[in-house]
């Protein structure tokens, strides 16, 4: 599967994932009229959850990508790392709720009816979970941005808690005669659970730090560096670098102290040249490069 290019093709991969998660929504909202598993009302308001972030995810990846104005010179970008940590707060609620029916139905278990249609849709939306779940991953891997990577391991956890769930509902539906049998479902659905509190825990740890403007991840400053060391004859010395992400964006600040007596259109000649490098090595980095003397470069 080839890697989808730009913020265009992130918007169409949330779309693909808004349709799929409005369709399991109804159709899992009809099988839990007619059952009385706690697997599928939990997968009900899961959906219902999903359905939710990805709206969200989608609302922001059209917000960023406008272009900035006066107010936000650097554009809306740690909307995404907003918009990320919502989505781990409400599936930590989902799986609060989900717990609780859960808990009941370990005390006073039940003999699970109506619930072969579930087993089917459960199987079916694993095997497009994890394809969306790749299409996502890549995405974000061409492009890195918070909200991608935290659609993919939504994905991730979706299809694994699916497929958890529809082979919880097949064994408990295969041996339903036996009273060991009516615990599968509870007890898959705690199982669920775990998946969901891991995928949330991910979402925010990995928000959190952009929110502080960290620095970028070791392996875009490692092609930042290796840039520099090719343009080694252009300039005199490296005083300070400096980078942030906000959302999709790499912001890159160069402080480079030059040779005292070139002209000034040698040196912007040089700077366009090295600028132009390292864009090209990390995508969606803009690099500011300051020509600028050891004391300047050392105040903060």
């Amino acid at each position: 599967m080839s890697a989808p290019q730009g913020p265009g093709n992130r918007e169409s991969s949330l779309k693909l994932a808004l349709t799929f998660c409005i369709i399991d929504l109804a159709l899992m909202g009809s099988v839990a009229f007619t059952s009385n598993s706690v697997t599928i009302l939990g997968d009900v308001l899961k959906e219902a959850t999903d359905t939710l972030s990805v709206l969200a995810a989608f609302l922001t990846v059209r917000a960023v990508r406008r272009s900035a104005n006066h107010r936000y010179a650097y554009g809306v970008g740690k909307l995404e790392n907003l918009v990320s940590i919502g989505i781990g707060g409400m599936m930590v609620l989902a799986a609060l709720y989900i717990t609780a029916h859960s808990a009941q139905h370990l005390q006073k278990p039940i003999k699970p009816e109506g619930t072969l249609p579930g087993v089917v849709l459960f199987g079916i939306y694993a095997a497009i979970s994890y394809a969306i779940f790749f299409r996502t991953r890549a995405a974000s891997r061409t492009q890195p941005s918070a909200i991608m990577q935290s659609q993919a391991k939504l994905w991730f956890a979706k299809g694994t808690f699916d497929a958890l769930m529809g082979s919880g509902l097949l064994v408990a539906l295969l041996f339903r005669e036996s009273e060991w049998a009516w615990y599968i479902d509870p007890i898959a659905s705690l199982v669920g659970v775990c998946f969901l509190l891991h995928a949330a825990w991910g979402m925010t740890s990995s928000s959190v730090p952009d929110l502080l403007d960290a620095a970028v991840e070791e392996s875009a400053q490692i092609q930042i560096m290796r840039g520099l060391v090719t343009h080694i004859d252009a300039y005199e010395r490296i005083l300070k670098v400096r980078s942030r992400r906000s959302g999709p964006n790499v912001y890159v600040e160069i402080f480079l102290e030059f040779e005292p007596d070139l002209r000034m259109r040698d040196v912007q000649t040089r700077i366009e040249a090295i600028r132009d490098d390292l864009e090209s090595r990390v995508s969606g980095t803009q690099v500011l490069i300051c020509p600028t003397s050891p004391s300047a470069a050392a105040v903060p």
